[in-house]
């Protein structure tokens, strides 16, 4: 049973998702410890602003300011976070409804990182067959007994965390992967909870396409099992890292 949990948010100039999280969260009927961490990499927009009017609706929030890159932003989110517990997410996802608490009711090892089912939170009738494809290669990695950790959702423990010492800081792509390989390689069990649903922001999607994201995504996945984490960007051809 998961019944304390740290939630780690790394954030930079997410002054339009950020909240609609914070208020997916707020709704939660989480029956355990539950703490929020919100990990600014120093936005230039009004981010923590947004970030500091749900200390209201969610009890136990904290904002704190750091440098920007997400492993480290999340590194400096785990070192702060008191519960056995952590779960990473993206600043730019929804948590659908109960998704806490189906949490709460899992049995997991002492040593483990997990990934959740994932669609996006603006569909069109196109995407399911993007999203059909996405989720028959999430099932043979599974069956394959191959980690895909995204972060969008990545739950694991602090012990693991700290076994395997945490995210590799200075990556532009990839770290989420890298975390997850290195994980189940140091002997940490492999969960992937098909009954948990994250949304994730089409906004990927809708700037790069979708054959071109899949395309990026997969080459990237490839790369990172066998090489680690990718610290230069123009090698995926990926646009994102200012948000």
């Amino acid at each position: 049973m998961i019944d304390e949990l740290s939630i780690i948010i790394p954030s930079l100039n997410e002054e339009k998702y950020l909240p609609r999280l914070l208020k997916s969260i707020s709704e939660q009927n989480y029956k355990g410890k539950l703490e929020i961490i919100v990990v600014d990499g120093k936005s230039s927009d009004n981010t923590v602003k947004k970030a500091e009017e749900y200390k209201k609706s969610i009890s136990d929030l904290r904002i704190v300011s750091t440098d920007k890159n997400i492993g480290h932003q999340r590194n400096v989110g785990a070192e702060k976070a008191k519960y056995k517990y952590l779960l990473f997410l993206d600043a730019d996802v929804l948590l659908a409804k109960n998704c806490l608490n189906i949490l709460h009711n899992k049995t997991v090892s002492e040593r483990f990182v997990a990934a959740a089912l994932h669609s996006s939170d603006n569909i069109y009738f196109t995407d399911y067959f993007f999203l059909g494809i996405v989720y028959f290669l999430f099932l043979l990695a599974y069956i394959g007994k191959v980690p895909v950790t995204n972060g969008d959702f990545i739950f694991t423990s602090k012990k693991n965390h700290d076994y395997i010492k945490g995210f590799k800081e200075g990556a532009m792509l990839g770290e989420d992967t890298d975390y997850g390989v290195r994980s189940v390689r140091s002997g940490a069990k492999y969960y992937f909870f098909f009954q948990i649903l994250v949304y994730g922001s089409d906004r990927r999607v809708r700037k790069v396409g979708r054959i071109k994201l899949l395309l990026i995504w997969s080459k990237a996945f490839l790369h990172v099992r066998k090489h680690g984490p990718i610290y230069d960007t123009k090698k995926a051809d990926y646009l994102f890292g200012n948000h």
